[in-house]
């Protein structure tokens, strides 16, 4: 059974939720992609966490980003889905869920830095590209804006 976790401030995570998403975050990010970066960025804890489990596994992992940090707005990052559970609209799900905290709150837009190999799937939730590729840590990114 799948249920989501939304943790609004960072003092507030528990030990295993900051554990299991810092964990799905190097997995992912620097082993699986091959690219040595400082996940641990300092922005964490101005964010909000959202967490979806299957049970004691973490599926999937997204912070809220608040505005004025990365963009003018808010935006989405470190949007990561457990390899075992790709494919299986795990990512498109997290992506929903976070689009409506935010919207929910009265906010008309969104920003995101994406790999470019995923414009295609953002592209499909409503995301518009704003940006020329560009490199971050050898993986190119392209900006992208979702107007609620």
């Amino acid at each position: 059974m799948m249920n989501w976790k939304y943790i609004t401030q960072f003092d507030k995570l528990e030990p295993i939720d900051l554990y299991n998403f810092l964990k799905l975050r190097q997995d992912i990010f620097i082993i699986e992609q091959n690219c040595i970066y400082d996940d641990i960025d300092s922005i964490d804890q101005e964010c909000e966490h959202l967490m979806l489990y299957e049970n004691d596994i973490l599926v999937a992992y997204s912070r809220i980003v608040p505005e004025k940090r990365k963009f003018d707005c808010t935006s989405i990052g470190r949007i990561v889905v457990n390899r075992h559970y790709r494919g299986k609209g795990v990512g498109r799900q997290m992506i929903k869920k976070v689009i409506q905290i935010i919207q929910e709150r009265g906010e008309k837009l969104i920003k995101i830095e994406a790999q470019e190999y995923l414009q295609n799937f953002y592209e499909s939730l409503d995301f518009i590209k704003i940006s020329d590729p560009y490199d971050v840590d050898g993986i190119k990114h392209i900006a992208m804006k979702l107007n609620l």
